[in-house]
């Protein structure tokens, strides 16, 4: 810390002593949007936001989200083989306690029975079709509601101006092929952009073919839990992606959006073959067959209106449906040969509107927000067990209901601005209502109480600009988020068993974050704090023994507090030492840890002190970059019998070419010292005596890609 603490000082005080510059160089030129629903300067925003744009994605030679926000600090997407991407992990805080959109629609909460059959997460997004990722970190439910109690993921695809290159009727074409050696994947996108007249279009389509991520062991033919390379498998992704917006008039304008993404994903699990879960269950002949779907429609209107109550007024209405199909085939001495179908599918229905207002309160400008969300989900499962040799067809046990989910809320912001926009004031206030109704069919036959709840949640943020080049901001905020369906009711009696618990609370939270951030033209910073605590924290414990087999159940614990630091800089080499033109060093560090303070434990969710460090050139027709990403060992877990995790450094190359303006040639070269390391999310849950190797976790060795983008 003392380092990171001496570099910030460092930066302050070069920013301090370049007022002469003030005039000429903005604090921040990035435009966020999640901070306050609408478009700000970052420099006015009152708590920590990370962007990653389109041209992030290209140079980083990102194949997913996961490698997207790999450079990114206190943030990580988590998860990848035959599940894909499970969810996001922001300061210490995962899965549905952040809340993942895109283009506005809500994401389902991600099912995740324990089981190694069945896993639905919503990681049906293709990155090509990003314009932008936007990470609010903290509690952002006075802005977004339940789920996101530990922040918001906001992913933005592209529109017709993101490719459109001038003001008037124009058509743009492109296409995009690239090759990474990880996975073996062959990636294909096209695009089209058009305006004319009133109307502007812009339609994207992906086609990849692939096969398994490797992993960093040898050992292909080797089955079983002794296996440590990956299982072989085969993977095909589509996506489809149409937007056409119709200017009706200056202050009116529509639009509609169609999105259709299917991933297929068959493993062949030499992993399992000769696995025993007890006497007469040992696993042969274990192969997947997994379906990933998401099919979205939008219907929106953006109106500038001449009114004593607003400004402008923004509404859509989204429908969307999101299946898994996990299909598992095994044979055992007990069952014989048999297929496990578990599909798993949420039906959406969202209306938002946001309205805003510009008004001058004696002397000061009052930007107000606010606004009305309805969402409606329909979850259902439908397990079906096939026994071949017997011949029988049955439903299959689900584990928690089909439940319909009603959530509404209402918000209210005003952002006001002081002193001449020296201080800028954000206070915000939201009202949530959350109803799970389940319902009962023949792989679920308990009957239970619809559960609901609601909540109040605010926040009160402030920035202060102590001159053109520093600014000191904080922010104190409430987070809440309802219980899921899974949470409630999930029921499992196999190895273990896991109870039910439909009388969970709502768990609470309060986020404390105070940072200071700055710019001039050799240099950018941010350094961040942060505290929060969390009341009636969800967590799944161990209450017992019954018939030999331990006993689960969710529980509210008391209390969870998880509190960090987090810098982040670039610094221009050009202009700082006469570096060639072009020259540009990072540095992201992000440290954080948490405790039950009920049991004083740790949180396994807490990630490792982890930095990065790149090198780089950036001009209009080569550029190249250096990463090195540094992570500390992680051993502190909630439970005694987790492994250890070693710490690990990794070094990536990247490097683009324009032998034309219209022409991008990428190539990568990632884990260049091909070093073996494992991810700690990866390796949460694993205990020293698992019968399965750990190899089979490890993340790739040295691996490369290429890539060509062409525009015209």
């Amino acid at each position: 810390m003392y380092k990171q603490s001496l570099l910030s000082a460092s930066i302050v005080l070069a920013l301090s002593s370049t007022s002469a510059f003030a005039d000429d160089y903005a604090l921040f030129d990035e435009v966020v949007v999640s901070a306050t629903r609408t478009e700000q300067n970052k420099e006015d925003v009152s708590s920590s936001i990370e962007s990653v744009s389109a041209e992030d994605i290209e140079n980083q030679m990102s194949n997913d989200i996961k490698q997207a926000l790999q450079y990114t600090p206190g943030v990580e997407a988590q998860g990848s083989g035959r599940f894909g991407i499970s969810g996001f992990n922001i300061r210490g805080v995962e899965g549905d306690r952040v809340k993942l959109m895109i283009d506005g629609v809500q994401q389902p909460t991600p099912y995740n029975p324990g089981a190694s059959e069945q896993r639905k997460y919503s990681n049906a997004i293709e990155v090509d079709t990003l314009s932008v990722i936007e990470v609010n970190k903290g509690p952002a439910s006075t802005l977004y509601g339940s789920d996101a109690i530990g922040g918001a993921v906001l992913l933005r695809t592209k529109n017709p101006e993101d490719m459109l290159r001038t003001d008037g009727d124009e058509n743009r074409f492109g296409i995009k092929s690239s090759y990474t050696s990880a996975d073996e994947q062959f990636k294909n996108t096209l695009s089209w952009a058009m305006r004319k007249d009133k109307l502007e279009t812009i339609v994207m389509a992906t086609y990849a073919q692939g096969h398994e991520t490797e992993t960093h062991s040898s050992g292909s033919e080797v089955e079983g839990p002794d296996r440590g390379a990956a299982n072989p498998a085969d993977t095909e992704l589509s996506n489809f992606l149409a937007k056409a917006f119709y200017n009706v008039s200056d202050s009116n304008k529509i639009g509609v959006t169609l999105e259709h993404y299917q991933r297929q994903y068959d493993e062949d699990e030499l992993n399992y073959n000769g696995y025993q879960l007890m006497p007469g269950f040992v696993y042969t002949d274990n192969y997947n067959e997994d379906t990933n779907k998401r099919f979205r429609a939008t219907l929106e209107q953006q109106l500038k209106l001449n009114s004593s109550i607003a400004d402008s007024l923004d509404w859509s209405l989204s429908y969307q449906d999101s299946s898994t199909l996990n299909k598992n085939y095994d044979t055992t001495g007990f069952n014989g040969r048999r297929l496990r179908e578990r599909d798993a599918s949420d039906v959406n229905m969202q209306i938002d509107t946001q309205l805003s207002k510009l008004v001058n309160i004696d002397g000061a400008d009052h930007e107000f927000t606010y606004g009305f969300t309805y969402l409606q989900n329909d979850f259902e499962l439908d397990n079906t067990d096939h026994k071949f040799d017997q011949g029988t067809v049955t439903p299959g046990s689900t584990g928690i209901p089909d439940a319909k989910i009603t959530q509404w809320g209402v918000f209210v912001q005003d952002q006001a601005f002081f002193m001449e926009d020296k201080l800028i004031v954000t206070g915000g206030l939201r009202y949530d209502s959350f109803v799970a109704d389940p319902s009962t069919d023949d792989g679920y036959t308990t009957e239970y109480d619809k559960n609901e709840d609601d909540a109040f949640t605010a926040k009160l943020g402030s920035v202060y600009h102590i001159n053109d080049n520093l600014a000191v901001f904080g922010q104190i905020g409430q987070g809440f988020k309802a219980p899921s369906v899974y949470d409630l009711y999930y029921f499992y009696n196999q190895g273990a068993i896991v109870e039910a618990n439909p009388n969970l609370k709502a768990e609470r939270s309060i986020s404390y974050e105070l940072g200071l951030r700055g710019s001039n033209e050799h240099a950018r910073f941010e350094l961040s704090t942060f505290y929060t605590d969390y009341t009636d924290f969800i967590n799944e414990t161990k209450t017992g023994q019954q018939g030999g087999k331990d006993v689960f159940t969710k529980e509210n614990l008391d209390e969870v507090t998880i509190y960090g630091a987090e810098l982040s800089s670039t610094i221009n080499l050009d202009s700082l030492i006469d570096a060639p033109f072009g020259t540009y060093t990072r540095l992201a560090m992000a440290y954080a840890d948490g405790e039950d303070k009920s049991t004083g434990k740790s949180i396994d969710s807490v990630a490792p002190l982890t930095g990065t460090i790149g090198l780089g050139i950036e001009r209009e027709t080569f550029g190249s970059a250096l990463n090195i990403k540094m992570v500390a060992a992680k051993d502190e877990w909630n439970s005694d019998d987790n492994v250890d995790v070693s710490g690990y450094t990794v070094v990536d190359l990247t490097a683009y070419y324009r032998p034309v303006t219209d022409l991008t040639l990428r190539a990568g070269l990632f884990n260049a010292l091909d070093k073996q390391y494992w991810l700690y999310s990866d390796m949460s849950g694993s205990a020293h005596d698992s019968q399965f190797n750990t190899d089979f976790k490890s993340q790739p060795g040295r691996n490369w890609g290429l890539s060509a983008n062409y525009e015209f």
